[in-house]
């Protein structure tokens, strides 16, 4: 079967044999949002999937070679450790799960080929995200990490370091009315009649026990369809949800459709202070908070995994400077305190209803 991804400027076309159309189904539907029977545009990348049996498509001299880091995560199902052999302008990427056949470079070479089992499913969403986020960073893309939510035809989203209150943020502030989610992690940003527009990519939430604990029903979905164990973990614990499940518990599905981008939320959860909110104006203070969520290759966790594509950022930095100008448009909040977030409050759209303060930089 023949199908294609279409995002943005780039374009994947799946060759996916008889043989791994069951094991590929669940990829498939986490990307049903972007899958369609045509190309947008001529194929960027073309990936055959195909069925993997580690003990027969593989020599065995190959699992005599000791296996490289290729990628870490703070999600342990993210993680990938393989056998890796070069020859011929093409290397080989193997585990158990998962083979993978890639070109040295992919500006010369688009092929892939992709060998899956039941287990390769979060890596093949993983390596098909990057392919995306690499070839539209060589496009110009501007690619921020951070989480989202929306109303109106606007996107607020979500934006710190690791532990900040991120999800926490986005979770309370998803149960004040009309506000619906629209990504939990990565967010791809183009310029469009003057404002930025942010589009949405859909992930598998990582959610810590303490922020799933908040939630009764939550805490009852993870239970009985994500991890059995949660009682067992501490709060700072963080489970790798399903996507579906996580989505049905906000009551909403994901959306593709790209937002205009209104504000940017800087929290750091400090739990007990009464929240406390700064709206910054200094321009060269919001330019930098701005350029602290821009995702680029050099910043992440990948070390051999993305050799073949690397993109020269000349069109990326110069979309980048770009943004700045567009800037002014987009309302830039930090808060500190108990993040018990009501959106609304927090940007000046109607009165404050908690015991917030408000501060200008």
């Amino acid at each position: 079967m023949i199908e294609y991804l279409n995002f943005l400027h780039t374009t994947v076309r799946f060759d996916v044999a008889d043989d791994a159309e069951g094991v590929f189904a669940p990829v498939r539907h986490f990307f049903r949002h972007l899958i369609s029977k045509s190309g947008l545009h001529e194929p960027t990348f073309r990936i055959a999937v195909r069925s993997y049996d580690p003990d027969t498509d593989v020599d065995p001299e190959v699992w005599e070679l000791p296996e490289s880091v290729i990628r870490r995560s703070n999600a342990a199902e993210f993680n990938f450790d393989a056998h890796v052999v070069g020859e011929g302008g093409r290397k080989l990427y193997v585990n158990r799960g998962t083979l993978l056949d890639a070109p040295v470079d992919a500006a010369k070479d688009n092929t892939f080929l992709i060998r899956i089992t039941e287990a390769s499913t979060v890596q093949i969403l993983d390596f098909v995200r990057d392919l995306v986020i690499r070839h539209e960073e060589d496009r110009g893309t501007v690619v921020l990490h951070a989480s989202g939510l929306h109303r109106d035809g606007e996107a607020v989203i979500i934006a710190g370091a690791k532990g900040a209150g991120k999800t926490t943020t986005l979770l309370s502030a998803l149960r004040r009315p009309g506000w619906k989610y629209f990504t939990g992690d990565k967010l791809f940003c183009t310029l469009e009649d003057g404002r930025i527009m942010v589009h949405p990519w859909r992930d598998y939430p990582y959610v810590g026990v303490g922020t799933i604990r908040g939630d009764a029903r939550l805490e009852e979905l993870v239970r009985e369809g994500v991890d059995a164990a949660i009682d067992s973990y501490e709060p700072g614990h963080k489970i790798l949800m399903d996507p579906d499940i996580f989505e049905s518990w906000l009551g909403v599905e994901f959306s593709a459709e790209p937002q205009p981008l209104a504000a940017l939320l800087l929290p750091e959860v400090k739990p007990g202070e009464p929240l406390t909110t700064w709206h910054l104006t200094e321009e060269n203070e919001r330019w930098a908070h701005l350029n602290k969520i821009v995702d680029r290759q050099v910043d992440t966790t990948f070390f051999t995994w993305q050799s073949h594509l690397v993109p020269d950022y000349a069109e990326f930095y110069r979309s980048l400077a770009k943004l700045r100008t567009a800037l002014g448009s987009v309302d830039m909040v930090r808060l500190r305190g108990t993040l018990d977030i009501d959106p609304d409050a927090v940007l000046g759209r109607t009165a404050a209803t908690n015991s917030s303060t408000t501060k200008a930089s």
